[in-house]
């Protein structure tokens, strides 16, 4: 059959409508549906009331309803609502009233876009007078329902169309099923207001336009005063049409989301007056601001999520101006207000730190997240005073947060050098930072930059190779000789360590040692340098040597090992050392581990012949109280302890004392760092004869200290000050000593 399309308006309504009536129906309907046919199923043809601007593949040309229908359902219906499209439209079905019970028929399916994708549809079926020919007329309306149906999973307002009869003319039955309410002005005066409207919404509406209502009477929620003033802004400047999504309060204060939409009409009578409408969506709008929210931010502290957070750091760094830096920051110690608190109370602490953080940074130009647990991260604008400002302002005010425990914040702060550096590389970096202060107490927050930059590619690089290194024997063993001050003669020595490098060469223990102290392979290390004293002492007792003791280092972390004490037991016997010659230095790390495990393990270990020295003593934490707690048999004297007691009094009276206590205790005394003979002439005096240090002897390999000690049997040269206070205090002189220094 012949194909009819006409653009023109709908047909009247009828003798008892009037025009303006019929215009405000039109406008309506338009403004909600993007398609409108007449059908006539038995002529085989159809008509277009109302093509309006909508994303649908237009229906191809040239052919009558039954192979427009066939057409439109093979290329663009989705295939799996082809079956519901066909059945909604069947004429047969439509002819004898089947589908047409509660008055109309309405189907939601997949509809093929412009762009090649699909969206959701909504097709209306409504029956009409029969046409002059005799033949009844169908009204085919199409919507577009996708964000509808995207938003809360269903068409709502189809069960409100199976509640109700359409007992009106088709743009009446289009308003009831949208729940639409209308409104018309002229010349900012009002025309028309539903009687719906003042019902709902707050307001006085008698006599005054809409928008002035809803402005001056506090109608509008005032966050989206801005939205509605962009609005006004265009209707003034001559926009035909606008649309806005804004909270209004109701009669009950509630406020709900609203769809105003408004369009310029022009009567060649009336001249030009506009049409508006008003839509409930607040149900689909906060399901989709609840979706979003899920999506986008943290549920706790409502701060953005890490996702979230390196879109939008990312879009402030690429767009702004000037310094920018990525601030990482967590809470000291929250595991254990956790446990000991309560979950609640954690959590409390959280929404209180992200509370302080969003009245801190500026929304225009910053923003920030909460990562993980307690761990948060901003990007802050401008110089290093703005972040150190930031620093200590959030310390300051957590400091005093509560009275039941310290909230204490660490912070990592990378610089923004490269624009395009990933935001997430950023924090990394910051992470780095953060980690080299965490726990400190000297300071809580470290930037990263150049130098710590090299430090950790160093580090990196060392951790790459220490296994390999271990493997293939290039940590090698030196001797520091123990010295009598009196008489010269070695009388021990320490086990030192030195990373013999294929290509850096000779490399020294601060650069390795407390990397392999915070990474546990400090354990493996030492064990490897145990050893190697071992096959040492037992060479030297094969050679028909006297050896003298050799001390070696013994991190904390043997201390967690139960297999400790049997490990040194096993190897003394595996190479059949007496175990005095194994002198065991602890570091002051491990005088804060389980003390009574500390206790017993020395016992234990004591009881088998092995001798404990407490190592640079005077710093640090160690303290008179650890001389007196736990049983070692030596104590070594720290480098800046003794320099202390040569500058001033108090250094020598709190050294005199310590030297006589630890005598009166029964331990021996050793001193390291002596660099000076004023230094060893001082140690003599407060009665301490034994001495490690440059002052003597650098480390040197075990080679050269078998000739120095065994072959040779040197002494070291002793100056004449040293001898001439010897002789007074009775103390041993050496009778092999060189009578020059060398």
């Amino acid at each position: 059959m012949e194909q009819r399309v006409q653009t023109s308006a709908a047909p009247a309504l009828g003798p008892a409508t009037d025009e303006m009536e019929q215009a405000r129906y039109n406008c309506v309907l338009r403004s909600i549906f993007g398609e409108i046919f007449e059908v006539d199923f038995s002529g085989d043809s159809y008509r277009l009331i109302h093509m309006g601007d909508v994303l649908f593949c237009p229906p191809p040309p040239g052919m009558g309803v039954a192979a427009t229908l066939r057409a439109i359902a093979e290329t663009l219906i989705h295939p799996e609502d082809r079956e519901i499209f066909l059945h909604l439209l069947n004429p047969k079905t439509l002819h004898q009233g089947e589908s047409l019970k509660q008055g109309y028929a309405s189907g939601d399916v997949r509809k093929k876009c412009r762009d090649g994708q699909y969206r959701w549809a909504r097709f209306t079926v409504f029956p009409l007078a029969c046409a002059a020919s005799g033949r009844p007329l169908h009204m085919i309306c199409v919507q577009d329902v996708d964000e509808q149906k995207r938003a809360v999973g269903l068409a709502r307002e189809n069960a409100l169309l199976q509640r109700r009869r359409l007992d009106e003319l088709r743009y009446k039955a289009v308003l009831d099923h949208t729940n639409t309410l209308v409104f018309e002005w002229r010349d900012n005066q009002p025309t028309y207001t539903s009687p719906h409207i003042p019902q709902l919404l707050a307001g006085d509406y008698n006599g005054r336009w809409l928008f002035d209502v809803w402005r001056e009477d506090n109608v509008l929620s005032p966050e989206d005063g801005g939205i509605f003033k962009d609005c006004l802004n265009a209707l003034e400047q001559g926009a035909s049409s606008g649309e806005m999504t804004v909270r209004l309060r109701r009669r009950d204060g509630r406020f709900i989301w609203c769809r105003v939409t408004y369009t310029c009409l022009t009567d060649p009578d009336l001249g030009i007056r506009y049409i508006g409408t008003i839509n409930d969506v607040d149900e689909v709008t906060r399901a989709t601001q609840a979706l979003r929210f899920r999506a986008e931010y943290d549920p706790l502290t409502g701060a953005y999520n890490m996702q979230t957070f390196f879109e939008k750091a990312d879009l402030l760094i690429r767009q702004g101006d000037g310094p920018r830096h990525i601030v990482r920051f967590d809470v000291a110690g929250f595991k254990g207000i956790n446990e000991m608190f309560g979950l609640e109370e954690g959590d409390r602490l959280l929404r209180a730190i992200a509370h302080l953080v969003r009245e801190q940074i500026d929304k225009r130009l910053e923003t920030f997240a909460r990562l993980s647990g307690d761990v948060f991260v901003a990007c802050l604008a401008g110089d290093r005073e703005r972040v150190r400002h930031f620093v200590g302002w959030l310390s300051r005010q957590l400091r005093e947060y509560t009275q039941s425990y310290r909230v204490m914040l660490f912070f990592g702060i990378c610089p923004v050098e490269k624009r395009r550096t990933p935001v997430h590389v950023l924090c990394d970096w910051a992470h780095l930072a953060l980690k080299t202060v965490k726990g400190s107490d000297l300071t809580n927050y470290a930037f990263y930059d150049g130098e710590l930059r090299a430090r950790l590619l160093d580090e990196n690089n060392i951790k790459d190779q220490m296994h390999e290194a271990l493997e293939k024997g290039q940590f090698v063993l030196y001797l520091q000789p123990k010295v009598e001050i009196s008489s010269g003669r070695i009388v021990g020595a320490e086990a030192l360590a030195r990373w013999q490098h294929p290509t850096d060469g000779l490399i020294l223990p601060g650069r390795f040692v407390p990397l392999f102290e915070r990474n546990g392979f400090i354990v493996r290390f030492d064990e490897y340098i145990w050893e190697q004293t071992c096959k040492m002492l037992r060479l030297w007792l094969d050679k028909g040597y006297r050896p003298t003791p050799v001390s070696i280092n013994v991190s904390r972390m043997h201390f967690n090992d139960d297999r400790f004490c049997g490990k040194l037991l096993t190897l003394t016997d595996k190479y059949r050392l007496p175990r005095h010659l194994l002198e065991l230095e602890l570091t002051e790390s491990a005088f804060f581990e389980s003390e009574r495990t500390l206790i017993r393990v020395m016992n234990d270990l004591q009881e088998q012949g092995f001798v404990f020295s407490m190592d640079d003593f005077g710093t640090g934490y160690s303290s008179l109280s650890t001389l007196r707690a736990l049983p070692f048999n030596i104590v070594k004297l720290d480098r800046t302890f003794i320099s202390d007691g040569t500058d001033n009094e108090r250094g020598q009276i709190v050294a005199r004392n310590t030297v006589t206590l630890a005598r009166q205790l029964k331990m021996k005394i050793i001193a390291e760092g002596v660099e000076t003979v004023e230094q060893a002439r001082f140690l003599l005096s407060i009665g301490c004869n034994y001495a490690q240090g440059y002052y003597y002897s650098r480390p040197v390999d075990p080679e050269e200290f078998e000739v120095l000690s065994f072959v040779q049997e040197k002494a070291f040269w002793v100056d004449p000050s040293l001898q001439e206070e010897a002789r007074r205090l009775n103390l041993p002189l050496g009778l092999n000593a060189p009578d020059r220094e060398y």
